[in-house]
């Protein structure tokens, strides 16, 4: 037909090996809820998502890179991988620490279901689940010492840094699993409900100034 053309440009690429990733990553977390990470390997992936191996590995180099990459997509943690720069939480411009709690909070919200199947993978032992969590509990104190010291110094004195960061990654941990566990007030409504406890986790920090 007239004007109408099959080559691609380069922004059509680009758009297409984005939808690709995306793709493969959807497919990853629906094989690997099914599986368990240790039993699907990167040939399954592969048949599961339409693609050759050479294909898949083209986008990921492996099954570790997958499961970063789950979270990095959804802009909850910044590259796992790089080496240089301390790590950051993904948006600097919070209104305040709450606002930073409840942030970090509805991120996991969007990965609710890589969290339920990390959570699985470390309880029976598998390594590379318990490799990407430690270094995304690292990566999460790092990003939260870095933000303290630029965004909220005065809350650290006395302490440090370190320690309040390590106080309120427990406490994200610990509201996240009330979530899960079906404890969490107006667990009908996560959201509102983390929104409420960040804020009353930020007053209690800045009741001791």
């Amino acid at each position: 037909m007239g004007g109408v053309t099959t080559s691609s440009s380069p922004g059509t690429q680009v758009r297409t090996a984005v939808s690709q990733r995306q793709h493969i990553l959807d497919t990853a977390l629906a094989l690997m809820s099914q599986r368990g990470v240790d039993g699907t390997s990167m040939r399954d992936l592969a048949a599961a998502a339409g693609l050759n191996v050479a294909s898949l590995y083209h986008y990921f180099a492996s099954k570790r890179e997958l499961l970063v990459a789950v979270l990095q997509e959804r802009g909850f943690i910044d590259d796992l991988a790089a080496s240089t720069g301390p790590a950051t939480i993904a948006r600097d411009d919070f209104d305040g620490l709450a606002d930073m709690l409840e942030d970090i909070l509805g991120s996991m919200l969007e990965v609710e279901d890589f969290i339920r199947l990390m959570l699985g993978e470390v309880m029976r032992g598998e390594e590379t689940a318990h490799t990407v969590g430690v270094e995304l509990f690292d990566a999460t104190q790092t990003a939260l010492e870095r933000w303290l010291e630029e965004s909220e110094p005065t809350i650290c004195n006395g302490p440090g840094a370190p320690a309040v960061a390590r106080v309120l990654r427990a406490f994200i941990v610990g509201l996240f699993f009330e979530h899960l566990a079906g404890v969490l007030e107006s667990s009908d409504n996560a959201q509102n409900a983390f929104q409420d406890r960040s804020k009353e986790a930020a007053a209690v920090l800045r009741a001791r100034l």
